[in-house]
C-alpha cells in the first residue's frame, strides 16, 4: 500500500493539485489487492513444471496489459502506478507502452537496490519480474497497435453496412 500511495502523490505533485481520479485510486488499489490475494488462493500452478510456470507467465503479461489498455483508453480510475505511467506519458507526449518500460525497469532496479542494502542479495527479482517489467509495456503497445488496425478495417465494412441498411429500411418505408 505504500507503494501505491507514493505514486498516488507522486501524481498530485506532477499535476500540481489534488484531483479526484487520483484520490479515487486509493479505493482502487484496496480491491485490487485485495482481488489479488483471494485469486491467488484460487490459482495453483506447479512450480516444478517449467511449461506450466511459462504459460502462466505469458497469460498474465497478456492479460495484464489487455486490462491496462482498457483502463487507460476508457479513462477510468487506474491502479496508482498505472496512473502515474498514464500521466507521465501524457506530459511527456511519449507512448504509454514505452513509458511503462522504463517504469517497470525503474521500479525493478529500485527494488534490488532496496534488496541488496537490507538483505544483501536480489531478493524477488528473478526472470518473471524482468520478463513482465519489460514485456507489459510492449505488449500493451502491441495490442493499441493491433485493435487500430483492426479497426480501420472494420470500420469501413460496418459502415458501408451501416449506409446498405439504412438505404433498405427507407426503401422498405417508402
Amino acid at each position: 500500500m505504500l507503494f501505491h500511495f507514493a505514486n498516488i502523490l507522486l501524481q498530485m505533485l506532477l499535476k500540481g493539485k489534488p484531483d479526484t481520479k487520483i484520490i479515487l485510486q486509493v479505493i482502487v488499489a484496496v480491491v485490487f489487492g485485495w482481488v489479488i490475494d483471494v485469486l491467488q488462493g484460487w490459482v495453483v500452478i506447479d512450480e516444478n513444471s517449467w511449461v506450466m510456470r511459462i504459460a502462466a507467465l505469458i497469460f498474465s503479461v497478456f492479460f495484464t496489459a489487455l486490462g491496462m489498455l482498457c483502463m487507460v483508453s476508457m479513462n477510468l480510475i487506474q491502479n496508482p502506478p498505472d496512473g502515474f505511467v498514464k500521466l507521465v506519458s501524457q506530459r511527456l507526449d511519449k507512448d504509454f507502452g514505452w513509458v511503462k518500460i522504463l517504469y517497470d525497469g525503474t521500479c525493478v532496479i529500485i527494488a534490488g537496490i532496496i534488496g541488496l542494502i537490507f538483505v544483501g542479495k536480489l531478493e524477488g527479482i528473478g526472470i518473471a519480474t524482468i520478463v513482465s517489467a519489460l514485456g507489459v509495456g510492449r505488449t500493451v503497445t502491441w495490442l493499441r497497435r493491433s485493435i487500430k488496425r483492426l479497426a480501420k478495417g472494420y470500420i469501413p465494412v460496418l459502415s458501408r453496412a451501416a449506409r446498405v441498411s439504412v438505404k433498405l429500411v427507407s426503401q422498405w418505408e417508402g
